[in-house]
C-alpha cells in the first residue's frame, strides 16, 4: 500500500523541532513488510499544510496516518492549543484525499482517543497507545476492523473500540532508520534526535500518563542494539547530537550504566541528554555518564517540600533534591553538565511554607546555575485516569463536568490544578512569569546588550 505518515501541524514554530521518533519507528516496520512509504512533517517545512497538499497530490496515498505528539505545550502562562491545528491536518488531508483511509494515533491521540474520534469524522481509525503491532494488522483487515484489539474504527457512524491489546515486544523492534523524514531539518538542539532505550515507566507520579501510554512494567532494548543505533545515527547522518527519549534513562541504574560503559568502549564520540532520576544520580553514576557524553540533564522533582512530594508520590525527600544541586555547585568536575530543575505550584500536599520552599529553591537554581543550567516552574496540567485529576475533583478544585478536551484556549485555561487554598497566589505567580520579557524588551529599548535570564 502507498501510505503517507504526517506529523501534526502544530500551528507555530517551536524552539526546538523534534524528529518525529514514533512515526520513524512506525515506518520502519511498514517498509520491513513491503509498503511504500513516504512522511511529511509540516512543521519541518517553511510551506506548512500547503505543503501537505502537494505531497498528497504527487504521492496519491491510500493510508494517510497522522500523529498527535501533543494536546497543548502545558504551560498555564503561556497557554497554546496544538490540538486545534492536529484538527487543521485532518481537515487539509481529507479534504485532498477523499477516498484514503485516514488514521490517527500518537500519544496525545492515545489520552483522548475516543473523544478525538467522536468529534472528528475526517478520522477513519485510531490506533491506540504504540502502533507497531496494531497498524499493520489492520492495513491487513481494514474490511474487518474488529478483529484487530487496539483499535477505533466506525460502524453505523457509531465509534467503536475493539479493546486494549498486550503491549509490542519493545526489544524485538527494529531501530528506527529515519529516512522516512528528513533529518536534516532537526538538528538545531541536543534534544531533537530521540533514541529509545526502553519503554514504560514504574514510577507513581500522581500527575503523569506515561504508565497508561506506555505501561508501568520496563520494556528495556538490549545494550548492544542502542549503541547500534547511535553508530548508525553518526555513520549515516552524522549525528552529532541526541536525546535518550525514555521517561527515565537512569532507571534501571544497571542498564544506563551498561550503555555508558559501551559508549565508551566502542569509542562512540558523541553529545547527549538525558532526563534523570535524582536518586540514581550519584556522583559515581554522573561521571560515567560525562564520559560517555552526557552534557545535558532534566530533573523533575516537581516540588521541595516533603509534605507535595509525597502526595505527588515521587519517592523523594527534600534532603536529597537539595543534595543534588549542591552536587553541581560545589563539585568542580559536575560543573561542564547543564542541568535544569522543573517544579510545580501548588502542587497537592503543598502548604504556604512549603510552597515559599520552593520559590527559594527555584531563585537558588536559576542563579547558581546560570549559564549552565535553570529552573522552571509550572501548573499541573490535568489529564484523564491521572490520581491528581481525582484529587482536583475530590477537593473541589474543578468542576465534576470539566472538559479536559475543550474546544479552545478559554476553557484550556481551566484544566490546570492549583491547590484551593493556596490558589489566591496565582496571580502572583502570573505577573511574575511577565517581568523577564518584560525586561528584556526594555533592555533591548535601552541598547543594553548583557542578557537577561
Amino acid at each position: 500500500m502507498r501510505i503517507l505518515l504526517v506529523q501534526a501541524y502544530l500551528g507555530r514554530k517551536e524552539p526546538i523541532l523534534v524528529y518525529p521518533l514514533g512515526l520513524a519507528c512506525l515506518g520502519t516496520v511498514l517498509q520491513a513488510k513491503g509498503h511504500d512509504l513516504t512522511g511529511y512533517d509540516p512543521n519541518a517545512s517553511p510551506e506548512g499544510l500547503e505543503g501537505l497538499k502537494k505531497k498528497i497530490k504527487e504521492f496519491s496515498p491510500q493510508i494517510i496516518g497522522i500523529s498527535l505528539r501533543n494536546i497543548d505545550n502545558q504551560f498555564r502562562n503561556e497557554i497554546f492549543y496544538y490540538y486545534k491545528f492536529f484538527q487543521e491536518t485532518l481537515r487539509t488531508a481529507r479534504d485532498c484525499a477523499s477516498e484514503a483511509k485516514i488514521i490517527g494515533g500518537g500519544a496525545g491521540f492515545s489520552i483522548f482517543a475516543g473523544k478525538i474520534m467522536e468529534r472528528n469524522p475526517e478520522l477513519d481509525f485510531g490506533v491506540y497507545l504504540e502502533g507497531e503491532d496494531s497498524f499493520p494488522e489492520l492495513l491487513e483487515q481494514l474490511d474487518n476492523p474488529h478483529i484487530v484489539k487496539g483499535i477505533f474504527y466506525r460502524k453505523n457512524r457509531e465509534v467503536v473500540f475493539t479493546g486494549v491489546r498486550n503491549l509490542p515486544d519493545f526489544e524485538n523492534i527494529p531501530y528506527p532508520r529515519r529516512k522516512t523524514f528528513h533529518i536534516e531539518d532537526y538538528l538545531n538542539d541536543i534534544q531533537c534526535i530521540g533514541i529509545q532505550t526502553k519503554r514504560g515507566c514504574p514510577l507513581k507520579c500522581t500527575y503523569c500518563t506515561y504508565p497508561l501510554l506506555n505501561g508501568n512494567k520496563l520494556r528495556m532494548r538490549s545494550v548492544e542494539s542502542v549503541c547500534d543505533e547511535l553508530t548508525y545515527l553518526i555513520d549515516t547522518f552524522n549525528i552529532k547530537t541526541f536525546i535518550f527519549a525514555d521517561a527515565v534513562f537512569n532507571m534501571p541504574k544497571k542498564h544506563a550504566e551498561t550503555i555508558c560503559e559501551e559508549i565508551i568502549k566502542r569509542g562512540i564520540n558523541i553529545e547527549w541528554a538525558a532526563y534523570m532520576d535524582i536518586k540514581n544520580s550519584d556522583r559515581d553514576f554522573l561521571m560515567l555518564a560525562k564520559k560517555a557524553g552526557c552534557r545535558d540533564i532534566i530533573f523533575s522533582p516537581d516540588a521541595i517540600s516533603n509534605g507535595a512530594l509525597k502526595c505527588l508520590k515521587k519517592g523523594l525527600e527534600e534532603k536529597d533534591i537539595r543534595e543534588s544541586l549542591g552536587l553541581f555547585i560545589k563539585d568542580k568536575e559536575m560543573r561542564d553538565f547543564n542541568v535544569i530543575y522543573s517544579f510545580f505550584l501548588n502542587a497537592p500536599g503543598e502548604t504556604l511554607s512549603g510552597l515559599l520552599k520552593t520559590i527559594l529553591f527555584y531563585c537558588k537554581a536559576k542563579w547558581t546555575l546560570r549559564g549552565r543550567g535553570t529552573a522552571f516552574m509550572n501548573w499541573i496540567r490535568l489529564e484523564p485516569g491521572t490520581v491528581v485529576f481525582q484529587k482536583a475533583i475530590e477537593e473541589g478544585a474543578i468542576p465534576n463536568d470539566i472538559e479536559l478536551l475543550p474546544d479552545d484556549e478559554a476553557g484550556l485555561a481551566k484544566v490546570f490544578y492549583s491547590k484551593p487554598s493556596l490558589n489566591w497566589l496565582d496571580p502572583f505567580f502570573f505577573a511574575l512569569f511577565k517581568l523577564p520579557p518584560v525586561i528584556k524588551r526594555v533592555a533591548k529599548a535601552l541598547g543594553v546588550k548583557k542578557n537577561v535570564r
